[in-house]
Parts: C-alpha cells; sequence; structure tokens
C-alpha cells in the first residue's frame, strides 16, 4: 500500500490582468509529494516558480486570479483541504503550523531593525493559535530554534 500524497498540485492556473488582457504566469502545473518527498523545481526567472509556492500558501498578490486548478494538502488530523479554495481565516490555522515557505531572500524576510530572535519568537507568537504561550516561554522556544539551526551550520 502506498503512503497518500502530502501535497497535489492538478492543472494550476494563475493570470494577471494588464491592459492587454491576461498574462498567464502559470499554466497546467501538476505534481505531488509524498511525506518526506523533496521537490526543487528549476527554471529560469519569470517561469513561474515563485507564483507556484505563493499559490500553494494562499499568499499571491491581490492582482493575481487563481483561475484554474486544485491544491490538495493533507493536514496533520488526516483532513484533505483544497488550499485553492481555502478562505483567509482557515488559511491562517494551517499557514506555518502545517505548511510554510523558506523565502530565499533575508533582506526580504527579516527586518533589519528588529533582532532575528524577537522576529521568531513573533512567529510563534502568530503560530500559537490560541494557546497563549507566555512571552518568557516564547523567548525561549525562538532561543532554541536558532540554536538548533546554527549548530547545522558547522
Amino acid at each position: 500500500m502506498t503512503a497518500p500524497n502530502l501535497l497535489s498540485i492538478n492543472n494550476l492556473q494563475v493570470h494577471f490582468p494588464s491592459e492587454n488582457g491576461n498574462i498567464e504566469a502559470l499554466r497546467g502545473i501538476s505534481f505531488s509529494l509524498k511525506k518526506g518527498e523533496t521537490l526543487g523545481i528549476v527554471g529560469e526567472s519569470g517561469s513561474g516558480k515563485s507564483i507556484t509556492a505563493l499559490s500553494i500558501l494562499g499568499l499571491l498578490p491581490p492582482t493575481a486570479n487563481l483561475t484554474n486548478g486544485e491544491i490538495f494538502f493533507q493536514k496533520k488530523d488526516g483532513e484533505l483541504a483544497d488550499l485553492a479554495k481555502l478562505q483567509q481565516p482557515d488559511f491562517q490555522k494551517i499557514r506555518g503550523n502545517e505548511i510554510a515557505m523558506i523565502f530565499q531572500e533575508p533582506m526580504t524576510s527579516l527586518n533589519p531593525i528588529f533582532r532575528c530572535g524577537e522576529q521568531v519568537a513573533e512567529a510563534i507568537w502568530i503560530a500559537d493559535c490560541g494557546l497563549r504561550i507566555a512571552e518568557q516561554e516564547r523567548r525561549k522556544m525562538a532561543a532554541e530554534a536558532v540554536k538548533s539551526q546554527v549548530l547545522h551550520l558547522f
């Protein structure tokens, strides 16, 4: 028996309106991943890699139109969610807790005005989902997360 897909994308299409009509950013993207698998998406600049990832996470810019396709994600509780149809309040419950993206450029991901640890603690607070973790505990969790990643560098 094979494991169910953790993520399945079927015929994903995204358009951006322009003065000259719609610009097709994605056309017919399909792939699937099982738990523990890794997928690398390679392509030249403008080929749709970022738009694909942003579509999965429900983070498309307001001007984008997801015009077709399904994005099925197997949640931790076993429920299969179509992320292409999920409303933002429901998305916020799983984004960061069950599915996330690590952005490539740290200068666009981290705010240089705040310490990295503060930003990690803020992410824990946002992902808290009502657990009401105390600030001191969030700071401790952030320090442990950063420490574990720094140790992987050496």
